[in-house]
């Protein structure tokens, strides 16, 4: 999980003060409350658990050595064992409006829900899943002991059911660590042991949760519950292909002792460390880690004599630069061969990561390694990189292949679910899209990355091909837009601007997209034409309407259209200068039907919807060739031609082809609507910077909850503005904010803020706020 792309466990929403980092102790929590049918707070049982039922015949997966390789097999077939699966993460929503992975929460925790995806996952072929057992940290249904120290009973019961079903289902498990949990007595052992001992170069827990001995006493304390706890109710140890010491580590590089350029430090090791000698500091680090592994492993295994233990890392910052981490410190080459672990979990998206993997495999120091099993333990592209669940895939299936090269041994995708609408940093996950990712990645479909290649007939066939183009920044070029990086196009120039893509071959065509690359956000047009091979351009899609950063549109052809030598992306109307982030070609199967198309006669205006009232989205010239992805009636009796997804024509106003009588579909409903809503607010005669709005908008492409994501207009001293589209009958809620929550507003008294809420109806609408105060301004921060 990493720092500056959002999609981690830690998930802030507009109600938080503050975003809490993984692995930090949170001050303070939120609490589901019980609902009809959920249970109240486990309470501490008297005597022993009651012990599962027979456990299944489960056969371990262990570790060995094969022409020098290390490699994962089971002690059962003796067959080489592939990881290959999914982070398994079930969001639920508490009420102060912060999602957490609760899978096992005592309140929440579904069997049938468990046992059902694991089946759906090994009858695919997939074997193992991740599992973080501690995220649901805070709170009566979560792993800390709501009424004692310790760990809560009920959670271990559900996590040691979990176990059971697993085993029964074909499914091995990585338990990842994640946080000290809050409750359970666990921070008050850390108090204790910080305060006794002195704690020279530290300031609080961060830093000294890992390489402090405070840290490491607690962490202990926790591991030994924990698997003292599995024991006692007899749970499947056999399933866990590995116990994961922590989730991501890393340490804090702004914060002491990394932060300090002089003075000594000791340490959990008991020995100190030179801060003015850079090499002394690194050193301090990786003894740390060390003795901090040395700790844990050792309670693992008197519990689980067989278990295997692994650590999870994002990749380093050195000795190629990348701005994955942020602010966090991580340095693995050093551990790789003395660090008592037995297999490797090194994190690497495709979507967001600067580095190849050549240049990831060097960070972590895994170049020619060979010792141990090395796995990707996430990985995966977001919503607001890539447009679609079939680029995804292809840029996976590209991914996986080429991290084989560089020696990794297994893969697990991050995300099975979807994730809920209004949660930030949605990734692609495996059943979106009509478990589109699902499929494509199964081993039943895909055997090994290593050494079988498959071919997708639905794919994105833009990537790396040859790109015409009107304009271009020589530090942001074309080819930017196809390369399935995380750097955008940019044209250096406003609207119009133009990117074209060589397909190379004629091709059929059944989706068209693009991930907005702009700034400031604000009202766009763009539209997508196809180049045929007989020369022919035609309107494939038409998207106007309010765009603003992290956000993904894609249009699906109801008939894929054929014979597409090329695909242009125009931009006509943008206030920041044109630009994409990744634009998608997805190619199709030959159609059984003739894609309908249409000539323009005269010079007809497209409509944002089927009505002569609604607003005017542009217009075609005489003899336009464009897609049609149905007809609709209006109740007046107009017909009404949809052009390209979000535009609209009288169809008097066109010519259609003749294979329009049997493709053209028949819309026997009205689309949604969409009306303007302004929002009009009266800040403080203080207000320093712009003034945003953060929140969640239902039946739009609209990002959610991102403090930045929605720009106000300055209309007078004191006085913002924002219009947005947004569905007709939709309840919208949203925050002010100056760019982050930090600079969230707050009410009179100070106290935490409520989202606001609008309820859409079927006019244009202006509301009207007051912003009593601001967070950092006026109420201490």
């Amino acid at each position: 999980m990493k720092h500056k792309y959002v999609q981690i466990i830690c998930v802030f929403s507009a109600l938080i003060l503050s975003v809490t980092s993984c692995n930090l102790p949170q001050q303070g929590g939120s609490v589901i409350t019980p609902s009809a049918g959920e249970t109240e707070p486990t309470a501490e049982p008297d005597g022993q658990p009651e012990p599962l039922p027979a456990s299944p015949k489960v056969d371990r997966i262990k570790i060995r050595t094969v022409d020098g390789n290390a490699e994962f097999y089971d002690s059962g077939t003796d067959q080489k064992f592939i990881p290959r699966g999914v982070n398994y993460v079930d969001f639920y929503k508490n009420e102060r409006g912060t999602y957490e992975d609760r899978v096992m929460a005592t309140n929440v925790y579904d069997p049938e829900r468990v046992r059902e995806a694991f089946r759906h996952m090994h009858e695919n072929g997939y074997n193992t899943v991740r599992i973080f057992f501690d995220t649901c940290g805070t709170g009566p249904y979560c792993i800390a002991n709501p009424n004692g120290n310790g760990l809560n009973s009920g959670y271990l019961d559900n996590m040691a059911d979990l176990m059971q079903i697993a085993g029964e289902e074909g499914i091995y498990i990585v338990f990842t660590a994640n946080a000290i949990p809050e409750g359970g007595g666990y921070w008050q052992i850390f108090d204790q042991e910080f305060n006794s001992t002195g704690h020279e170069g530290f300031i609080d827990g961060r830093n000294a949760d890992w390489i402090h001995s405070a840290g490491v006493k607690t962490k202990a304390a926790m591991w030994r519950d924990l698997m003292s706890g599995l024991m006692e109710r007899n749970a499947v140890f056999e399933v866990v292909l590995g116990w994961q010491l922590t989730n991501e580590y890393w340490l804090w590089k702004q914060v002491p002792p990394l932060s300090l350029d002089s003075g000594m430090v000791a340490i959990s090791n008991g020995q100190s460390y030179d801060m003015s000698d850079p090499d002394q500091k690194r050193q301090m680090v990786t003894d740390g880690t060390l003795h901090f592994i040395d700790t844990i492993v050792p309670i693992i295994k008197e519990y689980d004599p067989e278990a295997l233990t692994t650590m999870g890392f994002f990749v380093p910052q050195f000795p190629n630069p990348t701005g994955v981490g942020g602010d966090w410190y991580v340095d693995t080459a050093p551990l790789m061969d003395t660090a008592q672990l037995d297999f490797w979990d090194f994190h690497a998206y495709f979507d967001t990561d600067f580095l190849d993997l050549e240049k990831n495999a060097e960070n972590f120091g895994m170049v020619d390694y060979d010792e141990k099993p090395i796995i990707m333990g996430e990985t995966a592209a977001g919503h607001a990189f890539v447009p679609s669940a079939q680029t995804t895939a292809t840029m996976a299936i590209d991914w996986y292949a080429k991290s084989c090269e560089v020696g990794f041994d297994g893969w697990l995708y991050w995300g099975y679910y979807p994730w809920p609408a209004d949660m930030v940093g949605k990734p692609w996950t495996l059943l979106e899209a009509d478990e589109f990712l699902f499929d494509t990645l199964s081993p039943n479909n895909w055997e090994d990355p290593c050494s079988s290649v498959i071919e997708l007939e639905t794919k994105n066939i833009s990537q790396n091909k040859l790109v015409r183009f009107s304009r271009e920044l020589p530090e942001s070029p074309a080819r930017f837009a196809v390369d399935g990086g995380e750097l955008e196009w940019t044209a250096g120039n406003f609207p119009p601007q133009w990117i074209e893509i060589d397909l190379g071959e004629p091709s059929t065509v059944g989706q068209v997209g693009f991930a907005v690359g702009q700034w400031p956000p604000g009202y766009t047009h763009h539209q997508v034409w196809a180049r045929l091979s007989d020369g022919r351009f035609v309107l494939l899609s038409d998207f106007n309407g309010y765009t603003t950063v992290e956000m993904s549109l894609r249009h699906k052809l109801p008939v894929p259209v054929e014979d597409v030598v090329a695909v242009r992306f125009l931009q006509l109307e943008s206030p920041s200068w044109a630009g994409y982030k990744e634009v998608e070609v997805i190619s199709a199967p030959t159609p059984d039907e003739t894609a309908c198309f249409a000539k323009a006669i005269g010079s007809p205006k497209l409509m944002s919807y089927p009505s002569e009232d609604a607003n005017v989205a542009g217009s075609l010239n005489a003899n336009d060739e464009v897609y049609l992805d149905g007809i609709f009636t209006s109740d007046d009796g107009t017909e009404w031609a949809q052009v390209g997804g979000d535009a609209w024509v009288r169809a008097e106003a066109l010519s259609k082809s003749d294979s329009c009588a049997t493709s053209l579909t028949v819309l026997n409903e009205a689309p949604v609507r969409f009306v303007d809503v302004t929002l009009e607010v009266e800040v403080p005669a203080s207000t320093e910077g712009d003034v945003f709005i953060g929140g969640f908008i239902p039946g739009t492409e609209y990002p959610s909850w991102i403090p930045w994501a929605f720009l106000l207009t300055k209309k007078s001293a004191d006085v913002w503005s924002l219009t947005l589209d947004v569905p007709v009958g939709t309840t919208i809620e949203y925050v002010y904010t100056r760019g982050s929550f930090e600079n969230i507003e707050r009410p009179i008294n100070c106290g935490e803020t409520d989202p606001r809420m609008l309820v859409v109806g079927d006019a244009p609408v202006t509301q009207n706020d007051i912003v009593a105060k601001w967070r950092d301004k006026d109420c201490g921060g």
